[in-house]
């Protein structure tokens, strides 16, 4: 799905425009367990957050083998992010 100003916030856009200067492959607004994860990269479920995580969605996350990460907005552009080779 393309992250457009009605689908995303500005900090989901910026993250996925630095993933996609890396060339790091990744999937965006994915439904797992019935829940909306911002990111996907491999296991790594990433959610770029403006507010408090539901822990719940936590352990589904880890239930289905995925390894939740979450970065909060005003930090997304200091994320070390190294080109995928």
């Amino acid at each position: 799905m393309k992250l457009t100003k009605q689908n995303s916030t500005k900090a989901e856009r910026r993250f996925a425009e630095r993933l996609n200067r890396a060339r790091i492959p990744f999937q965006t607004k994915v439904h797992i367990g019935g829940r909306e994860v911002d990111f996907l990269i491999g296991r790594y479920a990433i959610e770029i957050n403006g507010h408090e995580q539901d822990p719940i969605k936590n352990v589904m996350l880890v239930h289905h083998g995925y390894i939740p990460v979450h970065i909060s907005n005003n930090l997304v552009n200091n994320v070390n992010i190294k080109v995928y080779e």
